[in-house]
C-alpha cells in the first residue's frame, strides 16, 4: 500500500473543479516511479501549462496485441471533508483518503501490475501501456490529447466498478437556454415581459419531458434522464427581468445524438411559444461528451471476464451511471474499452473517501492476468 498511500499523500486536485494545483505534482511522482521499473519507457506528454499526461510502455516482443491501462489523475476538491485528505490512513481494511477510490487506488494497482511484469521472465508479445491522464474531472482535456499520439489494442480504464466489468455509460449534452423579457418598473410590472417566469416555464415542463425519456430503456444503463443546472436572471428588485438563462444537462444513451437532443428542446420551446406568443427562448449546446457501449464479443471483455471468472467472481457485464475517459478512448480513439478498478462510486467525492485495500490487490494481480492472456 506505499505506492497507494503516496499517491494520496500528493494533493492532485483538479483546479477548474476543487481550486487545486492540478495533477503537475503527481505527474512528477509517477514519472519518477515508473522510470525505477526497469524495462518500462516512460514519457510526458504535455496537454496545457504544467499539466502533462505521464505515459510507461512496457514493449512486447512482437507480434502480440497492445493493451492500455488508464487512470486520472486528478480528483475533486476537499471543501467539506471529514477526514484530512492528504494523510492516507488504512483503518479496518480500508485506506481513507481524497482520490483514493476515484482513481488512485486503480492507479496504484495498474503500477503493481505492470512492476510483476516487467520482473518476471516471462515477455509479452504485445505492448501493455500505462495512461495516466489530467483534468477528467473537468473537460478532459488529457485523455482528448492522449488518444492523438496513442493507440492500442484495447483499454481498461480503473474507474471504481466494484471489480465489475462495465461496458457501458451515459454520455451527456450541457444545454443552455436564454429566455429575453422586456424589462420594466417594478410598480408597473404588465409594461414588461418577465424572463424569469419564461424560463421557470421550461422548468415546469421537464417533468413532462423525463416522462417521455422513461420510454427509452438502455438494459445496462436505464432510461435517458434530464436535469436543471443554475439558473440565472434579472438585476435589482424593482425591475423587470428582461434576460434569464437556464443551465440543463442532459444524459444520454448509446445511439442518442446531440442532434436528437437538440431537436427535442426545440419542440419543448416551441410548444411553450404556441402557448404564449410572448415567449422568446433560444438553445445552444455548451459542451458534449458520448456515451460508451462496447460490445462483450470484444477480446478485452472476453478476456476479463475468463480472468474474473477464475476467481469466481461475478463476470457479467453492468452499466455505470457516471461518464468517464473511456468514451473518448472508444470514440475518439477507435480503442475497445471497458472499466473495470476498484472502490464504490458511492464514496468516490465523499467526505469520507475510502477503497478497500485487498481490493486493490486484487485489481492488480487481475490486471495481471489479462495482459497475459490479451496481449500474448
Amino acid at each position: 500500500m506505499n505506492m497507494l498511500n503516496d499517491l494520496i499523500a500528493t494533493n492532485s486536485v483538479n483546479p477548474d473543479v476543487g481550486g487545486g494545483p492540478g495533477e503537475s505534482a503527481l505527474a512528477d511522482l509517477l514519472f519518477k516511479r515508473l522510470g525505477d521499473i526497469r524495462g518500462l519507457e516512460v514519457q510526458r506528454q504535455s496537454v496545457a501549462v504544467d499539466r502533462s499526461n505521464v505515459v510507461a510502455t512496457l514493449k512486447g516482443t512482437g507480434g502480440g496485441r497492445s493493451l492500455m491501462l488508464n487512470g486520472h489523475m486528478d480528483t475533486v476538491g476537499v471543501d467539506g471533508m471529514n477526514i484530512q485528505p492528504f494523510q492516507p490512513a488504512l483503518r479496518d481494511g480500508f485506506v481513507h483518503g481524497r482520490g483514493a477510490c476515484d482513481m488512485k487506488g486503480a492507479i496504484a494497482a495498474m503500477i503493481g501490475a505492470v512492476k510483476t511484469l516487467a520482473g518476471s521472465k516471462e515477455r509479452l508479445r504485445g505492448d501493455l501501456i500505462l495512461s495516466f491522464v489530467v483534468d477528467e474531472e473537468h473537460l478532459s482535456i488529457g485523455i482528448t490529447k492522449l488518444v492523438e499520439e496513442f493507440r492500442a489494442d484495447a483499454a481498461i480504464v480503473g474507474e471504481p466498478t466494484n471489480l465489475r466489468i462495465a461496458t457501458a455509460h451515459k454520455g451527456f449534452v450541457w444545454i443552455e437556454i436564454e429566455t429575453k423579457g422586456k424589462a420594466a418598473h417594478g410598480s408597473v410590472p404588465e409594461k414588461g415581459i418577465d424572463a424569469i417566469v419564461h424560463g421557470a416555464r421550461i422548468v415546469n415542463q421537464l417533468s413532462e419531458v423525463q416522462q417521455k425519456l422513461k420510454t427509452r430503456e438502455h438494459p445496462l444503463l436505464g432510461p435517458a434522464k434530464i436535469h436543471t443546472s443554475t439558473v440565472q436572471g434579472g438585476t435589482h428588485w424593482s425591475i423587470v427581468p428582461d434576460r434569464c438563462v437556464l443551465r440543463l444537462e442532459r444524459r444520454t444513451l448509446p445511439g442518442e445524438p446531440t442532434k436528437l437532443v437538440m431537436q427535442e428542446i426545440e419542440q419543448l420551446l416551441s410548444s411553450i411559444k404556441r402557448q404564449d406568443p410572448s415567449f422568446n427562448g433560444e438553445a445552444k449546446v455548451i459542451f458534449e461528451r458520448p456515451p460508451l457501449e462496447t460490445p462483450t464479443s470484444e477480446p478485452v471483455v472476453q478476456t476479463l471476464q475468463q480472468t474474473v471468472g477464475e476467481r469466481d467472481a461475478d463476470m457479467s457485464v453492468v452499466g455505470v451511471p457516471y461518464w468517464t475517459d473511456g468514451a473518448v478512448l472508444s470514440r475518439s480513439g477507435s480503442i475497445p474499452t471497458c472499466l473495470f478498478g476498484p472502490g464504490d462510486i458511492s464514496v468516490a467525492h465523499s467526505p469520507d473517501e475510502y477503497v478497500n485495500a485487498n481490493d486493490v490487490v486484487r485489481a492488480a494481480d487481475i490486471y495481471v492476468d489479462v495482459a497475459r492472456r490479451f496481449c500474448m
